[in-house]
């Protein structure tokens, strides 16, 4: 009998085995790692921000269990439900995300991958810090997720909107000088930053372009000898004031802070200057900044015609002013 029952268990196991099989399907990664992936899926821990972006633009928010940060304001009003979804970020263990039993997880590579794929969980790598790769990293987590209509329609929509800036903006000559201010005012970014290519595509000169290593330290002489024609302050860095920047009389030499050229990003769902399909509304205001005699978008009514494009939604207006979000 305890024979029987053990080949009995055997052959369930096993067709268990082959209809889970069935139901899954291999894709590659960034990375170039193969992942099994269901077929169907309405789990998704999204540890990585910008994952979470993509996820949202795609139009698959009610399948999010798990995020990196608390949603902003404007994406709580967009989606409510996203305020309770858990935290799964690269700090997370790996015991509190299969507590969320996800079906995939997105994130960037790193150690908490090896450690969920070892315990069991899909988890699919995008590697994104510059427009082509963000595309890509848009197109493979759509086709993840079988989304590849939205992501062509994202995808044309970028193309278009970076087609008709560089027509405005390719013969002016000189072409004036950005500085991307971080988490201090002495700290910028280099040319292997997302935020590099935001300022190219706008039409820009990205003063700290020869820097790498994402954000660098710069010293009051680099910043001065580079004397920009405008600064802009990242939304998610507050602690820089657009205030103290305008009062530093270090500083007072710099053309951006004479004539008052100091900006802040804006942000609805996230920061327009991160590596997202968001960003390229960061690219438009950013060449309007630069070039308001050259370039012209209404930036309230694309923003309008954007999010609700691509999100089917506009609840709240975006408040423009110095370059703040909602």
């Amino acid at each position: 009998m305890n024979v029987r029952r053990k080949i009995v268990c055997c052959i369930f196991a096993a067709l268990f085995f082959i209809s889970t099989q069935l139901d899954a399907r291999v894709v590659t990664d960034m990375t170039g790692r193969k992942v099994t992936v269901p077929e169907k899926i309405t789990r998704i821990a999204s540890p990585y921000r910008i994952a979470t972006e993509m996820l949202l633009a795609l139009g698959v928010a009610e399948k999010i269990i798990g995020v990196s940060t608390m949603p902003t304001r404007a994406t709580q009003v967009f989606y409510p439900e996203l305020a309770h979804a858990g935290i799964a970020d690269r700090h997370s263990s790996v015991e509190e995300i299969l507590k969320m039993n996800p079906d995939v997880v997105f994130n960037s590579p790193g150690p908490l991958v090896e450690r969920l794929e070892d315990a069991g969980i899909a988890v699919f790598c995008i590697v994104v810090e510059n427009p082509d790769t963000m595309l890509e990293g848009l197109f493979t987590i759509a086709e993840v997720l079988d989304k590849k209509d939205k992501a062509v329609d994202i995808a044309n929509y970028y193309k278009q909107k970076l087609a008709y800036i560089s027509a405005q903006t390719s013969q002016i000559s000189p072409k004036k000088k950005a500085y991307i201010i971080g988490p201090s005012t002495l700290t910028t970014i280099g040319g292997d930053f997302y935020q590099h290519h935001i300022i190219e595509l706008a039409g820009g000169i990205n003063v700290s372009r020869d820097l790498r290593g994402g954000w660098v330290p710069v010293s009051r002489e680099h910043l001065v000898a580079w004397d920009p024609d405008i600064m802009v302050t990242i939304p998610y860095y507050r602690a820089v004031k657009r205030t103290d920047i305008l009062e530093d009389k270090g500083l007072s030499t710099v053309k951006a802070i004479k004539n008052g050229q100091v900006y802040e990003f804006p942000s609805y769902i996230d920061a327009w200057d991160l590596p997202s399909p968001e960003s390229i509304l960061g690219i438009m205001w950013l060449a309007n900044t630069l070039y308001p005699d050259k370039v012209n978008f209404d930036m309230k009514a694309q923003a309008r015609e954007f999010y609700m494009r691509f999100y089917g939604q506009y609840p709240v207006e975006i408040d423009l002013g110095n370059g703040a979000g909602l």
